[in-house]
């Protein structure tokens, strides 16, 4: 017989609640799928964005470098790029008779991006350094050459800005180093005045050929940009030093890409299959309301595959418009749950597939689903469920075990190095998945006992409670449904939220702990020696640290002022006795550095007095020593200076106050934060599909409070008929939706909570840096969901009464 092609979409109307629940059930499926394609791409761009920002501007496209050459020979090799820059060799230029350390240098555009201090003009430029020592005024001629000065311009000092990054090494001096070490520039206004120079700088120059290029924004632009520029630097064919950034910068981005997605992936797998598995049950209910339907159709002669395509007739508009529905809302809400919103190219036609891939297996589902309710029930008697008996969480628990061997053993998957990235071990990284699912699967299966046991219970005392615990019995399947999505939405947004913050924490920890402080940089001894006074601006947020071969040399006074530690208040009592009476100074032993008395060079005789776990720039290893306790400074290795502020406010006070000053550090730039963030946006997404999750639990508590709604009425109402209060009525439901949203919470709290605090500490992306990630305060966490748990339990409550309130006796009744 045919089927009524036409008549089947338009009977789906007929039940609007199963068309919302099968838009929304693959909605959701076609959102996980998309944006985890999405997210993919998403990392692999912020991935390449974040090593292009440790990167100087000019160095993104593969650039020459050259020394010891003619500057004639220089010069012409640095016009055959877009910006070259040719050097002379460091020497003493005279100009009025007193010669100091200087070089000559000319760079297109170069002038612009100086600060006049007097003068202008084409001249010579010169450093407002080489002007004082040489006593340099405007108009003075270059000894043994025709150049005259017409400028003095303030010295280039780290940080420099982005247009200067990448000449760092030459325009910006060392003022701590030896004389002739390093020098700033004397700028001419043409290539061509290099050629007027006196023949002392017309040896051993440096060239450097620089190709400014837009920054790439996805992978495949960055691939492009790097085998354009390396044939360009082929096809000239110099004899110079290629440096290729961008290769490294591509490889950590293409790395981290595929870590993401690896990662992802079963998360992926599992949500599709519990996606599959609701598509399932929302054709189970199509076929029971249409029983009558499909009877008459299967006496008619129809087979138990046709009455399946029957199924997809009038669930397949809305199964594939929710695929649609979810693509859709994968790409709006992007930046809302990756790291970033660039796209490579044709990502959207791979999530595209995505979404057609698991719409078609969702019309599998519902015909494959339809037709085995038909064989079942028209043409076999049903059988006891056989997959019900198998303990699933056993065997989850069994793959949760295996995964924390291999965390436990392994971490994040190898053994790594400083700067690589971490090859994610994806079983390691499952384990507090897996204990958040095996928990889940636990307590479905109790709450199923418990509810069938139900019966035995009298609590008529408490009338609410008795009806709340009849009516969970009543309905415990949704009930164990919506209790196993819960508890894998509470977990999952517990752990994901988890270990993203303990690799964000982790991150600023560890970094603090390499630098010290939020910024440093190394001063001359003078400053140790009271010859130089610090900026006043400096007072109460920077400290003077010495620098010798395993061991600091600190004043207890301001160190913590400055320090990056986790208790102040104790660093600052152990330093405060370390008192020197003799000739043995006390020392703070730090980690597992020899508990003796030390000798190390530059100091006196060091007596550990007491002991920290770790301590600022040392980490697990060295000692500590009072500034005091030191008799001669000039001794101390090196002399820093570590602060609070920003290393750019740090650089600007002494710079005002005429202090020099070189290698400087920055907390936020001194580790390659990628291993971190890989990670974090791995476990991001994780809590983005807890968040669906959380959804899908809510969504699906007020479905199976609506579909029995002609129910609670009835009962409603002639418990109210029958003298019970309002108020109980609506305890009663307080407590049925209450304690099911209490027991997925606290389920899933304390599953995540005890499996992420196991695994964060060994989810470290750099272990030989100190300290361990740590779990992040999950309280504001807590509370949000638990503010969200009690709105949906109000509003389930609510719908609930609203039928009671709303029934007619007679019409119930009848």
């Amino acid at each position: 017989m045919q089927l009524p092609w036409r008549a089947a979409p338009r009977a789906a109307l007929s039940s609007p609640l199963t068309l919302l629940v099968s838009i929304a059930t693959t909605l959701l499926l076609g959102f996980v799928v998309a944006a985890a394609a999405l997210h993919s791409s998403a990392a692999g761009s912020a991935a390449l964005a974040y090593q292009q920002s440790r990167m100087c501007p000019h160095s993104v496209h593969p650039s020459l470098d050259g020394d010891g050459l003619p500057l004639s020979t220089a010069v012409s090799l640095a016009a055959r790029s877009d910006l070259g820059g040719a050097y002379s060799r460091i020497g003493r230029p005279d100009f009025n008779g007193i010669a100091t350390y200087g070089r000559f240098g000319y760079r297109p555009d170069a002038l612009s991006h100086l600060t006049v201090v007097q003068g202008g003009g084409t001249g010579l430029w010169v450093p407002q350094t080489i002007a004082t020592a040489a006593q340099v005024k405007i108009g003075d001629r270059l000894t043994g050459s025709s150049l005259v000065v017409s400028a003095i311009y303030a010295d280039l000092a780290q940080p420099v800005d982005g247009w200067w990054c990448s000449e760092a090494k030459t325009v910006v001096p060392n003022p701590l180093a030896g004389d002739g070490a390093s020098t700033s520039v004397i700028w001419v206004a043409s290539a061509a005045d290099l050629s007027a120079l006196p023949p002392e700088f017309e040896s051993n120059a440096t060239v450097s050929l620089r190709f400014p290029a837009e920054a790439p924004s996805t992978l495949a632009e960055a691939e492009a940009l790097r085998d354009n520029g390396n044939a360009r630097l082929a096809a000239l064919g110099l004899p110079l030093t290629r440096t290729d950034l961008l290769s490294g910068a591509v490889v950590a981005a293409r790395t981290s890409e595929r870590n993401v997605s690896s990662s992802l992936l079963p998360l992926v797998i599992i949500s599709v299959l519990v996606g599959l598995a609701g598509v399932g049950t929302v054709t189970v209910q199509w076929a029971q309301r249409r029983h009558s339907e499909l009877r008459l159709l299967w006496v008619r002669g129809a087979s138990p595959l046709a009455l399946g395509f029957r199924g997809v007739l009038e669930l397949g508009l809305p199964l594939v418009l929710g695929g649609v529905l979810g693509l859709v809302a994968a790409r709006l809400l992007l930046p809302l749950y990756a790291p970033g919103v660039v796209l490579a190219p044709g990502t959207l036609w791979v999530a595209l597939g995505f979404v057609l891939a698991v719409v078609v297996l969702s019309l599998a589902v519902t015909v494959l689903v339809a037709s085995w309710r038909a064989h079942r029930t028209f043409q076999q008697q049903a059988r006891s469920r056989r997959l019900g008996l198998v303990p699933w969480e056993l065997v989850v628990a069994g793959l949760a075990v295996l995964a924390w061997v291999r965390l436990s053993h392994n971490g994040l998957g190898t053994s790594l190095k400083p700067g690589s990235l971490p090859r994610v071990d994806v079983a390691a990284l499952a384990f507090p998945l897996l204990v958040v699912l095996a928990a889940a699967l636990f307590a479905t299966r109790l709450l199923r006992w418990s509810l069938e046991w139900s019966h035995h219970v009298q609590w008529w005392q408490v009338p609410a409670a008795q009806l709340a615990l009849r009516r969970l019995a009543a309905a415990v399947g949704p009930v164990t449904g919506v209790l196993l999505v819960g508890v894998l939405a509470v977990g999952t947004i517990a752990v994901g939220s988890a270990v993203a913050g303990a690799q964000q924490s982790a991150l600023d920890s560890k970094s603090g702990v390499f630098v010290g402080a939020n910024s440093t940089v190394q001063v001359s001894q003078d400053i140790a020696l009271g010859r130089v006074t610090l900026p006043s601006s400096l007072r109460g947020n920077t400290t003077l640290v010495g620098v010798s071969t395993g061991a600091l040399v600190v004043d207890p006074a301001t160190f913590t002022d400055a320090a990056v530690l986790n208790d102040a208040t104790e660093v600052r009592s152990l330093l405060s006795g370390l008192k020197r009476t003799g000739e043995v100074a006390p020392a703070l032993r730090i980690g597992r550095s020899a508990n003796q008395e030390i000798q190390i060079a530059g100091l006196p005789l060091l007596k550990p007095v007491a002991a920290l776990p770790s301590f600022p720039k040392l980490g697990t290893r060295g000692y500590v020593v009072a500034r005091d306790s030191v008799p001669a400074a000039e001794q101390v290795g090196s002399w820093h200076l570590w602060s609070t502020l920003p290393l750019a406010a740090l650089t600007s006070a002494l710079q005002a106050d005429g202090i020099h000053y070189t290698n400087v550090a920055d907390r936020a730039r001194v580790l390659d934060g990628l291993p971190f963030l890989t990670v974090e946006w791995t476990f991001g997404f994780v809590a983005a599909i807890g968040v669906v999750l959380a959804v899908v639990a809510a969504v699906a508590l007020l479905l199976a409070i609506e579909v029995r709604r002609r129910q609670n009425a009835v009962s409603g109402a002639l418990s109210t008929r029958m003298g019970m209060r309002p108020s109980v009525l609506w305890s009663s439901h307080l407590m049925e939706v209450g304690a099911l949203a209490l027991l997925a919470m606290g389920i899933g709290v304390v599953a995540s909570f005890v499996s992420a605090g196991a695994a964060v500490p060994r989810l470290d992306p750099a272990p030989w840096l100190n300290p361990a990630p740590m779990l992040p305060d999950l309280l504001p966490l807590l509370g949000s969901m638990v503010t969200c748990g009690a709105l949906v339990v109000v509003v389930a409550a609510w719908l609930a009464l609203r039928g009671v309130r709303t029934a007619r006796m007679g019409e119930l009744l009848r």
